[in-house]
């Protein structure tokens, strides 16, 4: 779509193609964190689809969720994984705050309870924030509250712009990692009362065995459409010792054990256990760590996976007898 002015496309083909898998992703990504009764509806909009989600949550409660994609990672020429940030509607009213009061009423109408915002990458969905729709101006009014500060006390570096006024589009922020004060404006949403980190709840092991199996390859499936048949599938697994896992997730008492890693969540259900050395070669107690989901798939994908799998590797050492030989 191209306005009347001449200017250039508001989005890309690629961006449309990028959504598209998102949305396919969001319905088997709720469910492999406990959401049940999942529906899935769809309407097309313009080049693009809107996305609302009735489910119940974790908790039991019912939520109906309007999805936004974000569509900022790695933008303007900069690294990969360096911001992410959804606009919450292309409907300017007046002013941001009459903006976004449009978007709570219209959502409000529509029994829309919570605004989920999905951060994909390729297939994998690395960020979800679900945000209750009555905590929108409000988280808003706090993100660019933030933003002011750390911009007007020199901690974002070379960026002037504001966070959350962008163009004429109110805007929540994910993540930034440009200047150490991007981080101080994404922290305000995941600690805001009500928003929940949907990736970092405990996983479904009933639909996803993801950390059980040592991160299998991605099911090619995900990719889907509609109504698809069933399939019956046999797969082979390697024997693991269930009392390592327990043992490795026991003795991380102060959360993932990836050197520099600062998350120190420890509830059941949020450690994976990763086989340093591969399952197949060893399941011990010294050749295991656990660690968060985003530090184990950096173990597995990452460009330097081979120095981190070293550096786990020395570290999970120290926990072997005195007489074992290292593989």
């Amino acid at each position: 779509m191209v306005d009347t002015k001449g200017k250039r496309p508001w989005r890309k083909p690629e961006s449309y193609k990028a959504e598209k898998l998102m949305r396919n992703l969001v319905k088997p990504f709720l469910e492999s964190r406990g959401y049940t009764d999942v529906e899935d509806k769809r309407k097309k909009m313009g080049g693009g689809e809107s996305q609302t989600i009735r489910a119940r949550g974790p908790n039991g409660e019912l939520v109906h969720f309007r999805v936004r994609s974000c569509w900022r990672w790695g933008a303007g020429g900069r690294e990969p994984w360096t911001i992410s940030a959804s606009q919450l509607t292309a409907r300017y009213v007046d002013s941001f705050e009459a903006t976004l009061d449009n978007v709570i009423r219209r959502n409000l109408k529509a029994d829309i309870t919570d605004l989920l915002l999905v951060q994909s990458d390729g297939n994998e969905i690395v960020y979800a924030a679900s945000i209750p729709v009555p905590e929108l101006r409000r988280l808003w009014e706090k993100q660019r509250d933030v933003s002011n500060a750390v911009i007007q006390a020199g901690q974002m570096g070379r960026v002037k712009k504001n966070h959350a006024e962008n163009g004429d589009s109110p805007t929540l922020w994910l993540m930034d990692s440009r200047a150490p004060g991007g981080k101080t404006v994404a922290d305000v949403l995941w600690n805001w009362p009500g928003v929940i980190d949907v990736v970092n709840l405990p996983m479904n092991m009933a639909r996803v065995n993801d950390t059980y199996d040592d991160l299998p390859e991605t099911d090619d499936s995900l990719y889907g459409g509609e109504n698809a048949p069933r399939k019956t599938t046999s797969r082979s697994q390697v024997k693991r010792d269930p009392a390592v896992r327990r043992k490795v997730v026991a003795r991380a008492v102060d959360g993932c054990e990836m050197p520099g890693c600062a998350d120190t969540r420890t509830y059941s259900g949020f450690l994976d256990v990763h086989h340093v050395l591969s399952v197949e070669k060893s399941d011990r107690v010294w050749t295991c760590v656990a660690l968060c989901p985003n530090c184990h798939r950096e173990a597995h994908f990452a460009e330097n996976s081979e120095h981190l799998n070293q550096q786990l590797l020395e570290y999970a050492r120290q926990f072997a007898p005195k007489q074992v030989t290292h593989p």
